[in-house]
């Protein structure tokens, strides 16, 4: 296999930054929506029910943040290749409306590479909200950006890819086109 697309298939570099930007992007995913649970698991701070004990630990905060900033690098590089390096022909069993359902679906997804991830920095870095950690406080640089604004772009960023890989991986998986990517 080489490593750029050719007109039958795409490459092995293709194919990599397509499956470790999914298992990096489930992985933040995961980590983001359980962090709160994980964090009060992680030190001790549940009660006998498992209930956390008061705001906790806002540590994996960080270290959510640095995987969107890993996840930002890897959306640029992918970028950069999507941009220099052909795409195989489309697979004949995609009717003309799936292509321009693709084509959109791809076009948000890259947007939503970036979106998400810088939406997220700006969250932590941007809102002037403080986090608890460890034994004191952490303050970010600058208060120039509602919590609210960057908080709602954040969700509605996560909406919205839902929205396309369900169509992405709807369409991939109706017309049996998955192996192409594998």
């Amino acid at each position: 296999m080489s490593a750029r697309n050719t007109a039958a298939g795409y490459g092995w570099v293709t194919r990599f930054l397509h499956w470790v930007t999914l298992m990096l992007m489930l992985g933040q995913f995961v980590l983001g929506y359980a962090m709160e649970g994980l964090g009060e698991w992680l030190l001790g701070e549940m009660d006998s029910l498992g209930h956390g004990r008061g705001d906790g630990d806002e540590r994996l905060v960080f270290a959510h943040a640095w995987l969107g900033s890993i996840i930002l690098a890897i959306a640029f590089v992918r970028i950069v290749w999507r941009l220099t390096t052909p795409l195989p022909a489309w697979d004949e069993r995609l009717t003309d409306r799936d292509r321009r359902l693709e084509r959109w679906a791809e076009l948000v997804l890259y947007w939503l590479l970036v979106l998400i991830p810088a939406s997220g920095l700006a969250l932590l870095y941007l809102s002037g909200e403080e986090r608890e950690v460890a034994d004191g406080e952490w303050f970010p640089p600058y208060d120039l950006i509602s919590e609210d604004l960057l908080l709602g772009l954040h969700i509605a960023g996560h909406i919205t890819c839902y929205i396309a890989l369900a169509v992405h991986i709807g369409i991939a998986v109706r017309r049996r086109t998955l192996s192409r990517i594998f």
